[in-house]
């Protein structure tokens, strides 16, 4: 028996011997080919995105095609996740600004979407987001964009109407959210959490937490942070954060739909190329003394043949009751029809921006 385990144990240190080599040789030829897209540029702005969210969901692709076992497609693409993070790393001193502290469920897509290899900074506020991306702090910035039960997070899309940035691409998280403190349930009298975590957790809170003093804090990490130094205190947060505060979990899985899931916005100084299967954020503001004139801009798009996927408001800071539009919708900016669409619209609208052209990551 011992010499069988010492066969596979030998067999197994040759592969590892193997994989070290190879990829340490897919780092440097990874390497390389980002030097060549340096030298072949032309202009500044196609050389900003070492991320290419489009090439990464190529290689995942290519991964589930080749892949026959024993291992699952998904444990394959963890692995690679992993090693394009350190890839990409290697390449360039790349750092991403996400909404913290740490633990929080940004904090956790950006992971996610990255890997662990990349410098991570939290950020106290979806704005600080915003201007450490605008004055080049850091190479990203991940930020919350909509829940699927709670709806858009109204402070990203404020901010959407100021900024310089661009949407480099979309990634989702599924949030399981998790009642945290240190003291027991029965002596709880304040609740710590995001206005959305309070929001999707709502029928939960009425049930179990009447009486409790509902408080809202800047991320739900934050939320964990105070409750584990407030006694009587709880928070909504993630199991992560029970974990990184020292909290007691009280509560699993707290939050009114089971199929809850996020999505956040990767921020860069300029958008993708196509992918082939992208959508377009625009945002823009019409006449309000015009009848008809809204739907005269959105007509545009039906008479394109362009789906939108998505529709928003928030007020402008110009004038009281006038309004800023969000519209996503599938097609990339460079796609000839989304051209002629965008032309056409400016015609209806004011103020037509383009926010950014990413692929789209909608879990199937």
């Amino acid at each position: 028996m011992e010499n069988v385990d010492l066969t596979f144990s030998q067999q197994i240190d040759s592969i590892d011997t193997k994989l070290v080599q190879l990829l340490n040789e897919r780092a440097r030829v990874s390497l390389n080919l980002e030097k060549a897209k340096e030298g072949s540029y032309e202009d500044n702005e196609n050389n900003e995105n070492v991320y290419v969210s489009g090439k990464e969901n190529q290689i995942f692709d290519r991964i589930h095609r080749l892949n026959n076992g024993p291992l699952s497609s998904e444990s394959l693409v963890s692995i690679y996740k992993e090693i394009i993070s350190a890839s990409v790393s290697s390449q360039k001193d790349l750092s991403i600004a996400y909404f913290g502290p740490l633990g929080s469920y940004t904090h956790q897509a950006a992971i996610v979407r990255f890997g662990d290899s990349i410098n991570y900074l939290p950020k106290s506020t979806i704005n600080d987001i915003f201007d450490s991306v605008e004055k080049g702090h850091t190479t990203y910035g991940i930020v919350p964009f909509e829940n699927s039960t709670y709806g858009s997070v109204v402070t990203t899309l404020d901010r959407f109407i100021s900024c310089k940035t661009h949407i480099l691409a979309e990634t989702y998280l599924r949030i399981s959210h998790c009642l945290l403190s240190k003291s027991k349930f029965s002596s709880i009298n304040k609740v710590y959490s995001h206005p959305q975590g309070f929001g999707q957790c709502q029928k939960y809170l009425d049930s179990h937490l009447k009486e409790a003093q509902r408080i809202d804090a800047l991320s739900t990490s934050k939320a964990a942070e105070i409750a584990a130094s407030e006694p009587y205190s709880a928070a909504i947060a993630s199991i992560t954060c029970a974990e990184l505060y020292g909290l007691e979990v009280l509560g699993k899985d707290i939050q009114d739909a089971k199929n809850n899931v996020t999505r956040f916005f990767i921020l860069g100084s300029s958008s993708e190329k196509p992918s082939g299967n992208d959508k377009t954020f625009i945002l823009f503001t019409v006449d309000h003394q015009r009848p008809g004139a809204l739907c005269d801009g959105l007509s545009v798009f039906k008479d394109h043949g362009i789906n939108l996927l998505k529709i928003d408001s928030r007020p402008s800071s110009q004038q009281p009751w006038h309004y800023v539009f969000f519209v996503e919708l599938q097609g990339h900016k460079e796609d000839e029809v989304v051209q002629k669409a965008l032309n056409k619209i400016n015609e209806f609208c004011l103020d037509v921006k383009i926010l950014g052209s990413y692929p789209d990551q909608r879990p199937s």
